[in-house]
């Protein structure tokens, strides 16, 4: 099907080059025709009107006015006649020329239109991406498989087959891994996420990868770490220090061992990544359970400041209950930096009791790096952050939190000029 859409297209394109050059060459000979007969015609008209200015003039009696103008008309048919043989006789003598003028034209870019799709298609195959566009269908079903063995064993045999074929494929590797993982052949998950790496350049995608060696590596580790897992995991933060996997797998091994604090460390660098996602209002719960363990167990827990905000909408106002809401705790003393803790909702969420602390980060600074804050809060109807002309907004005074509880209220009634 692909070679029968190719030939198509090749034969619409020819036809766009040659069609053109055709009729051109047509209209020049048309025209050529039609030029030297109108010539002819000037010529006896001419001569038609000094005639009849000669017998107005009486320098001509009206016999030989007739005799001169039957003369002229015979003379004109006789140009016509002569032109017409000479071009049929030239036609033999002209048409060489012609022929080679109009073959050399045509010949050119018929030449041309046939080099096209080999030379293209010899490109495409040295530099484009045949191959990956090739394995996409893999890819994708990789991606939709779920818990289905018998699909992932089909694909380890098709996917390793193309790394047969061509084994400097890192995704190819990638995807062969994610479906040994998928059965629980990590050994072999293992060795593919690390062929896969050791093809990828120094990139995010490469520390992502190498997320996987460490996490499989981890598992026949029989969950510890070791010399090997470590040198992964600097390998990796030292292509991308924020890598997800990695900060999960680091997290996941603290709290295995009941290293709590580290477990939080981590897992406020995974909520940075994305603080509005399911998994960080997950992450957040876990950090306030670890740290109740930690004050159980007598420890100081450093908590940092939590601000705390009752947020409702103004009596009568009524607002299309899908429009977002971005709650906001920002340093008073400097503007223009990003919020030291936010979050997002919808109307319909209001009124609501909300609570931010240190783990609702979302730039370099958290709430414990501003000794006076002040919490907006704005109903957004162009799902952007940043208010503007025609949005709610509500804004609290400047307060200091001295490092414990503060609770604030905000009613959202003002509209952003």
């Amino acid at each position: 099907m692909f070679w029968i859409f190719t030939a198509i297209l090749f034969s619409i394109a020819v036809g766009f080059v040659l069609l053109p050059l055709w009729v051109r060459n047509r209209a020049e000979s048309f025209v050529e025709d039609a030029s030297r007969k109108n010539e002819n015609i000037a010529l006896f008209q001419e001569r038609s009107d000094e005639l009849e200015n000669e017998l107005a003039s009486g320098n001509l009696d009206q016999a030989e006015f007739d005799v001169l103008v039957q003369e002229m008309q015979q003379s004109l048919l006789l140009d016509v006649s002569d032109e017409e043989l000479a071009a049929n006789g030239k036609t033999k003598q002209k048409k060489s020329s012609a022929a080679k003028s109009t073959t050399y034209n045509m010949a050119i870019p018929l030449l041309l239109c046939l080099l096209m799709p080999f030379v293209a298609y010899g490109l495409y195959g040295e530099w484009g991406f045949k191959r990956d566009v090739e394995m996409m269908g893999l890819f994708q079903r990789t991606v939709n498989n779920r818990d289905n063995p018998q699909e992932s064993q089909n694909l380890i045999v098709s996917l390793g087959e193309l790394v047969q074929a061509d084994d400097d494929r890192p995704w190819a590797w990638y995807f062969l891994a994610e479906n040994f993982a998928s059965i629980g052949m990590f050994t072999e998950a293992e060795i593919a996420y690390t062929q896969s790496a050791a093809r990828m350049e120094e990139t995010p995608e490469k520390a992502l990868v190498l997320g996987r060696v460490a996490m499989a590596k981890y598992i026949l580790a029989e969950f510890s770490f070791t010399a090997d897992i470590l040198e992964v995991i600097d390998e990796a933060r030292a292509i991308n220090p924020n890598e997800v996997s990695i900060l999960q797998l680091i997290a996941a091994d603290a709290e295995e061992r009941e290293d709590f604090e580290t477990a939080i460390e981590y897992w406020r660098l995974i909520i940075q990544s994305n603080p509005n996602s399911e998994q960080a209002q997950i992450l957040r719960r876990s950090i306030t359970l670890a740290q109740q363990r930690l004050a159980g167990d007598g420890q100081d827990v450093a908590v940092g400041p939590t601000i705390e905000i009752d947020l409702s909408l103004a009596e009568g106002l009524e607002l299309d209950q899908n429009l977002r809401v971005f709650v906001a705790v920002r340093n008073a003393a400097q503007e223009g930096l990003p919020p030291l803790a936010a979050i997002d909702l919808t109307v319909a969420d209001l009124p609501m009791n909300i609570q931010l602390d240190n783990s609702h980060a979302v730039g370099p600074f958290n709430i414990a790096s501003a000794e006076t804050v002040f919490v907006s809060a704005s109903v957004s109807f162009s799902g952007s952050a940043t208010p503007s002309s025609g949005d709610y907004r509500s804004q609290s005074d400047n307060f200091s939190h001295n490092g414990q509880r503060a609770v604030i209220s905000l009613v959202i009634a003002d509209r952003v000029p």
